[in-house]
């Protein structure tokens, strides 16, 4: 596989985990909200319920279970689509984490592959020939250096 190729799979494995992320990020707020309308729904039914007793309350009736059973059953089934709504969020927060360990440990591995690249080029610039013109310059500054022709050159 040539060095483009990598490259190329890398990068499609990070927007691969980017949205990955994105999704469950989505995910999430979307619980939040449904959760947030449930919760609405559950006050809108306790207060339903609180005037359905102050009534009976003061007009000295016996509280009738066929008008408080809907109530409270509605209650109830809020309660349960809450509990569903926030064990998808859990899972949803997990696989977030998982998708960011990941992605953090194909940055670290990236960030190595770099490096290792990086030392490799800068090993092999180091040990590339010179060209003429560097070679005789070079000698040149040899032989100023060690007096032979100083006296000339100067």
């Amino acid at each position: 596989m040539t060095t483009f190729d990598e490259l190329k799979e890398k990068a499609l494995q990070a927007a691969g985990n980017a949205a990955d992320a994105a999704k469950q990020l989505a995910l999430i707020s979307k619980c939040r909200l449904q959760i947030a309308a449930e919760q609405e729904k559950i006050r809108s039914l306790y207060t339903k319920l609180g005037k359905l007793y102050y009534k009976d309350y003061v007009t000295d009736e016996e509280p009738d279970e066929a008008e408080y059973r809907p109530l409270c059953d509605g209650i109830s089934e809020h309660y349960q689509r809450i509990s569903r709504l926030r064990s998808l969020m859990d899972e949803a927060k997990n696989n977030f984490r998982d998708v960011k360990k990941k992605y953090t440990s194909d940055k670290t591995r990236q960030d190595q592959e770099e490096d290792t690249l990086i030392a490799l080029v800068s090993a092999t610039e180091e040990k590339a020939p010179t060209t003429e013109e560097d070679e005789l310059l070079e000698e040149l500054n040899n032989l100023n250096n060690n007096g032979g022709y100083g006296e000339i050159l100067e």
